[in-house]
Parts: structure tokens; sequence; C-alpha cells
């Protein structure tokens, strides 16, 4: 008598696919921060850096007008 494997490959799917949105639905959203011209010392509240003439100034910031502090669980 030959073993059914036909329900194995669906049944992996699934199990795949809800694994997967379940580590989707616990990510968070990216922080905001300050940064700071090198060039003029303007500051912008963005998630990444602007580009290279550009330094971390402060942060990280829950909302993105960069006032509301966040910290960040590792």
């Amino acid at each position: 008598m030959k073993p059914n494997f036909r329900w194995n490959l669906p049944l992996c799917l699934c199990a795949a696919l809800l694994a997967l949105l379940q580590s989707a639905a616990q990510a968070a959203p990216a922080p905001w921060y300050l940064w700071r011209s090198q060039l003029d010392g303007a500051l912008t509240c963005q998630q990444f850096s602007p580009g290279q003439a550009w330094s971390l100034y402060d942060g990280p910031f829950a909302d993105l007008a960069c006032e509301k502090r966040v910290t960040i669980k590792r």
C-alpha cells in the first residue's frame, strides 16, 4: 500500500504562508531621525539618511515632525 502524499505540499505551503504573515504583522515602522546638513546646518526629519552631506543630529522619533521621542526595542 502506497502512502498518500498529495496533501503534504499544500499543507506545507499554507504553514509557510501563515508564518510569513505572522512575522509581517509584528513588524514596526521605521523610526524618524533629525539630520543636519554639513553644508549649511539645515535640519530635516527623515527615516533614512538624505545623502552623504548629512549627519545624524537627533532621534529616534515616532512621528514625521520629529517631536515624539521613542525607544527602540532590539
